[in-house]
């Protein structure tokens, strides 16, 4: 009889719980999965502030059309069919397909934060031969944005000197460089760089292969091949840094400004650096317009990826498969994103 009163206890208290849950649902007015999007992005500190709001407010629209259509309870059933009713939804709205692809971004970004979700999302490829849904290629190409070896290393110079000297900034400088190097042999985004910590050099010095976290823009981990170039900055900067801290984020200060401080300091320098034929290669026209791209961190991303693509194409690889060989190592899915940073060329 004790053991059925507990029993008894434990039900009524289950109930009581899941009524004062669904009580709480009705007086927010929000659906079940409504409240499980919001306490996903509350508790997720991947990417910049300014990232994840958008990404939230993109998912906010699809939620709601899995309420409208759909209604469904738990965001973990989530799966393609999902996805392409709300893509056809969007492009009944008429809505820009560049637009559309942020969305898509933003729902798989949400849909790896989904504890024990139950179904894996297709890629965009994937989707268009499975579903026959139509995704407009976005015109991204811009232009090159590579820096020549020449103005690369005109850079490292001019930091060591600034170091050297120990004129103002020179701290700053040596972050500079240090960071170049990382973005240019290792095909790092400047925020990854920026927020490598000491375990994660440690982690990648004994073995070889460096892990990108939550830091990554897509919040998508991934591993990169450690360069000689980058696991000397490690080595180097083991001693002047604590365990917990990381490399190049001073002492209350926040990812997002130290990348500004770095690319402050880049701006400042670079443009007295430029040559012929570098401003020549980052030299575009659209629509009777020329535009010549600057000297940014970025640039050295594009560096990187054009010499690991010619380097899987000396190995017998066509352009596509390199492509695809290489877009996972630099933190994206679709071999054609690497045709913009070969900036419209083919080695």
């Amino acid at each position: 009889m004790g053991g059925s009163r507990e029993d008894s206890g434990k039900c009524q208290c289950a109930r009581y719980v899941f009524f004062l849950k669904k009580r709480r649902e009705k007086m927010s007015g929000r659906s079940p999965i409504q409240n499980q999007a919001e306490k996903i992005f509350r508790h997720t500190r991947s990417n910049s502030f300014g990232t994840r709001s958008r990404y939230q407010s993109s998912c906010r629209k699809f939620i709601e059309h899995l309420d409208d259509h759909f209604k469904m309870k738990n965001l973990r059933n989530i799966q393609d069919k999902h996805l392409v009713s709300y893509i056809k939804h969007r492009q009944s709205q008429g809505v820009a397909p560049k637009t559309i692809k942020n969305d898509i971004g933003a729902i798989k970004y949400m849909h790896d934060l989904i504890p024990r979700a139950k179904h894996a999302l297709s890629n965009n490829d994937e989707l268009k031969k499975g579903f026959s849904i139509s995704l407009e290629q976005t015109p991204a190409v811009k232009g090159d944005r590579a820096w020549t070896q020449q103005e690369y290393e005109s850079m490292q110079k001019r930091t060591s000197e600034i170091i050297q000297k120990g004129e103002k900034g020179a701290e700053t400088a040596r972050d500079a460089r240090d960071v170049m190097k990382i973005c240019r042999t290792m095909g790092l985004r400047v925020t990854e760089a920026v927020a490598v910590s000491r375990a994660q050099a440690e982690k990648a010095v004994r073995s070889g292969i460096y892990q990108v976290k939550n830091e990554a823009k897509n919040g998508k981990w991934r591993k990169v091949p450690l360069s000689q170039e980058g696991k000397e900055v490690f080595i180097e900067r083991f001693p002047k840094t604590s365990r917990g801290q990381r490399f190049f984020i001073r002492q209350e200060e926040k990812t997002h400004e130290a990348v500004n401080r770095l690319e402050k300091f880049m701006s400042n320098h670079c443009s007295k650096l430029e040559t012929p034929e570098g401003v020549e290669k980052r030299t575009w026209r659209k629509s009777d317009k020329t535009y010549t791209n600057s000297l940014t961190f970025h640039g050295l991303r594009y560096g990187y990826v054009q010499d690991r693509v010619q380097e899987e194409v000396n190995q017998g690889f066509s352009l596509e498969q390199a492509a695809m060989r290489v877009t996972q190592e630099v933190g994206h899915e679709r071999g054609k994103v690497i045709l913009v940073y070969l900036g419209g060329r083919t080695p």
